[in-house]
């Protein structure tokens, strides 16, 4: 009976020992698994302020983009404008030009220098 007391004793403790190693391993496996589940929320966290920050800078890009569509249109509107200006004006030179060469010939032709020669004392 000693023998078979010694030998019960023997396989408790075993069992106990197993038991305890088994308690421990699965403390472990709770750590981690738990730290796992800390990590994953903060990054669920993260990733959601980085979704939203993105939709705000979405908006924001929309929001200028029409914007500078407004002033694509103003500015393609007013260099249409200026186009017109120019071509006006340089159309009123080339006529001054022609006006001055005009002038010109006419105060270099021999009548002209006769007139000349007339009203000159």
């Amino acid at each position: 009976m000693e023998a078979d007391l010694a030998d019960a004793t023997a396989e408790e403790q075993k069992a106990v020992a197993n038991y305890d190693s088994l308690v421990a391993a699965k403390e472990k496996e709770i750590d981690a698994a738990t730290k796992a589940v800390e990590d994953k929320l903060t990054r669920v966290g993260d990733l959601g302020v980085e979704i939203a920050t993105m939709k705000e800078d979405l908006d924001d890009t929309a929001k200028a983009m029409l914007e500078d569509k407004k002033f694509l249109a103003e500015l393609e509107k007013s260099c249409a404008t200026k186009e017109a200006e120019w071509d006006a004006r340089c159309k009123l030179r080339t006529e001054e030009l022609l006006a001055l060469a005009d002038t010109i010939k006419m105060l270099n032709d021999d009548d002209a220098l006769e007139l000349f020669k007339k009203t000159l004392p």
